[in-house]
């Protein structure tokens, strides 16, 4: 009996068909793990930035979307208070117009931790609140001032630990742009701690408790003039709790039929599981030098040029004396910073009108994000300017005299703040996802010369087979 698969006049060629099924058999086992590599790639893909940057809220069990809008202050607690500004009614205003703008949109319940100006409300209970009610997000509301009135400008902070930074860091993106949109001056997204290493704003330290990502929005400063302009009338606050309303939309993919927008395809930034986004910095600049650009007396302008640099965050004002530091400037915005990229141009130069009969002793004080400065060399050495350029008085001896003497760190504003040692940027780590990733580039471009030595190897075998002998 013949027990084989084949008649039993069937002739094996001598070598032709067993090359055939071993290359057979090679391609499949070459097609299987050419499958396997794609849907490795395809996975790694799927996992990174793109699942991360499609994200847009961690659904509650039901899939619903709730958020909860926390004016800021309330009652006794009548937050800024400065030439006829009440920031818990400013903060209303704005939360009310804030909430009846979200109505107009679909797929999201909102809330409000109180809706009256006049509420008394620990912020613990404003948590507890939105934990109550599942809330996906809260959005607290602020106005802002600061001491000595100097700074200008919209900024969010947002928790400084896991998800609640990174998401609380994607939508501050969002908000900036809005505000930037609005005509404010950006101050950026940020993180503070206080002295048990926590988050030092209390509804964000009580937030990440309960695993909700929270934002605190500072709109702008209600006492300083370059502000005052975008917040002094109730239609100015209407006009931030839409824009609020709209940051919101865009973070979460909304959209509304009655508005005829549909933000389900913005682009909000990617984030990648295990980082930090936003860090605190606690140190001054790093850096801060002037020297003489150029002189022009009969303008009485004299030219400045500052170098000035922190290593942690991206500078933001300055602002310069022309008294040797008995007194300065309001703070002046630093030219070219892209706050957002964390970006600040380490040069530029900028002028200085000096007044009549004054020989200018100048210094600058760089400040960064975080609104810590460092004091410059001292300028010295100029003629006393005057009306006209025949009265110049000639110059003193010295045109440069360093401030950063023995007394120059003692703490002092006058003697600036300690030079701090300068910091290394730290080096991230490459993740295990990346190191993957090499590794099975170099594994397909293996696969791929196999794969083409194998097909090389097969053509000179076929070329060198000679057709088998009949019989």
């Amino acid at each position: 009996m013949n027990n084989s698969r084949f008649p039993e006049n069937f002739m094996l060629p001598e070598a032709g068909f067993l090359d055939c099924i071993r290359r057979m058999v090679f391609m499949k086992k070459m097609k299987l793990l050419a499958a396997v590599f794609l849907f490795i790639w395809v996975w790694m893909g799927v996992s990174d930035d793109s699942l991360a940057g499609s994200f847009r809220y961690p659904l509650d069990e039901d899939g619903e979307l709730v958020i909860v809008i926390d004016p800021g202050h309330g009652g006794k607690n009548l937050g800024a208070d400065y030439n006829g500004f009440l920031e818990k009614e400013m903060n209303m205003t704005v939360a009310n117009a804030m909430y009846a703008e979200l109505a107009k949109y679909e797929g999201i319940t909102v809330y409000m931790t109180h809706t009256s100006a006049d509420t008394d409300m620990s912020i613990q209970e404003r948590a507890d609140f939105a934990a109550s009610v599942n809330a996906d997000f809260l959005f607290c509301l602020h106005f802002n001032m600061s001491p000595d009135n100097k700074l200008f400008g919209s900024e969010v902070w947002v928790s400084a630990f896991g998800d609640q930074n990174r998401e609380g860091y994607r939508f501050g993106c969002v908000q900036m742009e809005t505000m930037k949109e609005m005509g404010l001056f950006l101050r950026g997204v940020k993180t503070r701690f206080n002295e048990q290493g926590s988050d030092y704003y209390g509804i964000l330290r009580f937030c990440e408790e309960y695993e909700i990502p929270a934002a605190l929005i500072e709109h702008c400063h209600i006492d300083h003039d370059t502000d005052v302009e975008f917040c002094d009338s109730e239609e100015d606050l209407i006009a931030f709790g839409v824009a609020d309303a709209t940051s919101v939309a865009k973070y979460f993919g909304l959209r509304s039929e009655s508005l005829g927008v549909d933000y389900g395809s913005y682009d909000v930034p990617a984030v990648n599981a295990g980082e930090v986004y936003v860090q605190a910095d606690i140190t001054d600049p790093d850096i801060c030098m002037i020297e003489e650009a150029y002189l022009d007396l009969e303008r009485r302008i004299v030219g400045v040029t500052v170098t000035a640099t922190d290593y942690d965050s991206p500078m933001l004002y300055y602002s310069y004396s022309i008294d040797g530091g008995e007194t300065y400037t309001p703070y002046l915005a630093w030219p070219e910073t892209d706050i957002m990229a964390g970006f600040s141009p380490d040069t530029f130069t900028f002028e200085i009108q000096v007044p009549d009969n004054i020989s200018p002793a100048v210094v600058v004080r760089a400040v960064n994000q975080y609104d810590r400065y460092k004091e410059s060399n001292l300028l010295t050495g100029f003629p006393v300017f005057v009306s006209t350029p025949e009265e110049i008085i000639s110059p003193g001896p010295d045109m440069f005299e360093d401030v950063s003497g023995p007394d120059a760190s003692d703490g002092s504003p006058a003697a600036g703040f300690k030079r701090p040692e300068q910091k290394e940027q730290p080096e991230r780590d490459t993740s295990f996802l990346e190191f993957l990733k090499l590794c099975l580039f170099a594994a397909s471009l293996l696969f791929i010369a196999l794969l083409i030595t194998n097909l090389l190897t097969a053509k000179k075998r076929r070329q060198k087979r000679k057709p088998p002998k009949r019989r």
